[in-house]
């Protein structure tokens, strides 16, 4: 006779599990109830703030210049194809490696009905009104006239207790709207189309493919900006390319470097670690300056190196900087790997670039993806700097729209200021989902993930 085992829901998992952890005891309960109600309190005052209070207009009618800048509005194409080349490859990347189709396209689908409904129907624009004033002093009476402006909105079919949330999202019917719902649905078609080809994922032909993929995705983003004057990259822009390139070559150079530490030659040891020590011992933004400013000091490799663009040379200064810090990574990867790995290597006869191809370098990144994935991380967020050293980047440009545009801000600093931490907080976040995503897949067999 058998006998059939319940099997428990989601719920009662979570259940379960909360009281095994968060209520097994008296002390736990109460520190779980405090947390609960901190965490509701601020929940409370950031949802009364971002629907209700906030002032998002100033965000809404710039929009553009906080993403792209003053990049020309004709060559906006060239964008729009990196950003639908990165949707689908990313939407594919999911389905075939992940595959957890309903969360996902439960998420998209509310983030676009939210992005792309919200907003419809309502018009912004800043309306100028001339105005007259009488000060009176000393006896004396001075008219002062000017022009004051005023941010108007009107429409839109949201209630209007969402004003602030329907305001800052919206984006008016025409080219920008459909160009974004073509992006939202490639997102969901291309998760589909991913877990169509789950069943090839240990292939290493469509792991290949995906991996050229990315990488080449660096290089179509700073190929389509051909023509374009590095004086239009601003804004969300320019911290993207700048980071891109800067992040690859930097992962390159850092390879070389570490395996440059182990080397036999002695002089190639050296070069290595005085290369990482010195990088090192300043912080990035005094590499910076150098790069902004000595010109005549290193004679003529100064000028010729100070002829390049600006842009160019902040993407050298971020490869060679973070190359320093990748190598210190790997090093570490490298020593975690047993002797065995490199005797076995040498007994079935592979040469050196063979045993440190295939054999040590896999398992030596596989071992530290954590933290170079933090790096990267880290290398993203310095892209603030760049406002030190005079280009637009997202932080500048944040500056550049309150102080340009304070008489209708009416106070919006905060929600500026918050749009672009979170910004920079969800390409941050992307990272680590990315890093995490890969080390648990990485650490699968096939056999494991049939």
């Amino acid at each position: 006779m058998t006998r059939d085992i319940p099997v428990q829901t989601s719920i009662a998992r979570g259940l379960r599990w909360s009281r095994e952890n968060l209520f097994n005891s008296r002390g736990n309960s109460i520190l779980t109830i405090a947390a609960l109600l901190v965490a509701a309190v601020l929940g409370f005052v950031v949802l009364r703030f971002v629907l209700f209070d906030a002032n998002w207009g100033l965000v809404a009618i710039n929009r553009k210049l906080f993403f792209v800048g003053s990049y020309p509005a004709d060559e906006a194409y060239r964008i729009w194809i990196v950003v639908f080349f990165g949707a689908a490859l990313a939407a594919l990347t999911y389905g075939v490696w992940v595959g957890h189709l309903r969360p996902y396209l439960l998420t998209v689908g509310i983030v676009a009905v939210i992005i792309l409904t919200f907003g419809l129907g309502l018009e912004f624009q800043i309306q100028e009104f001339e105005f007259t004033d009488t000060i009176e002093s000393g006896g004396q009476t001075t008219v002062v006239t000017g022009i004051d402006r005023q941010l108007i909105q009107s429409g839109g079919w949201a209630p209007g207790w969402l004003y602030a949330l329907s305001f800052g999202l919206a984006v008016p019917f025409g080219g920008p709207w459909l160009l974004l719902a073509g992006v939202f649905a490639v997102m969901a078609g291309g998760a589909f189309v991913g877990r169509e080809l789950a069943r090839w994922r240990h292939s290493p032909i469509l792991r290949q493919a995906f991996g050229a993929a990315w990488v080449l995705l660096i290089p179509l983003v700073v190929v389509l900006q051909i023509g374009i004057s590095t004086l239009h990259w601003e804004s969300v822009l320019l911290d993207f390319v700048v980071f891109a390139v800067g992040g690859f070559f930097s992962f390159v150079i850092g390879l070389f470097l570490a395996l440059g530490r182990f080397s036999p030659f002695r002089a190639i040891r050296i070069a290595s670690v005085g290369y990482i020590e010195t990088v090192r011992a300043a912080p990035l933004l005094v590499w910076l300056l150098f790069a902004t400013f000595l010109q005549d000091e290193l004679g003529p490799i100064g000028v010729a190196f100070s002829s390049i663009d600006l842009v160019f040379r902040v993407m050298f200064v971020f490869a060679f900087f973070g190359g320093a810090y990748i190598a210190e990574v790997v090093r570490g990867g490298l020593q975690s790997i047993p002797s065995g790995q490199f005797e076995a290597a040498d007994a079935v006869g592979l040469n050196s670039t063979q045993k440190y191809a295939f054999i040590i370098l896999p398992q030596a990144i596989k071992a530290v993806i954590p933290a170079i994935i933090g790096r990267f991380i880290a290398l993203w967020k310095d892209t603030a700097l760049l406002a030190a050293i005079s280009l637009v980047n997202t932080l500048e440009k944040a500056k550049k729209v309150l102080a340009g545009q304070s008489d209708i801000a009416e106070g919006a600093f905060f929600e500026v200021y918050l749009i672009v931490a979170l910004i920079y907080w969800v390409v941050s976040y992307l990272l680590s989902r990315l890093g995490s995503a890969a080390e648990s897949r990485l650490g699968e067999s096939p056999r494991q993930t049939r």
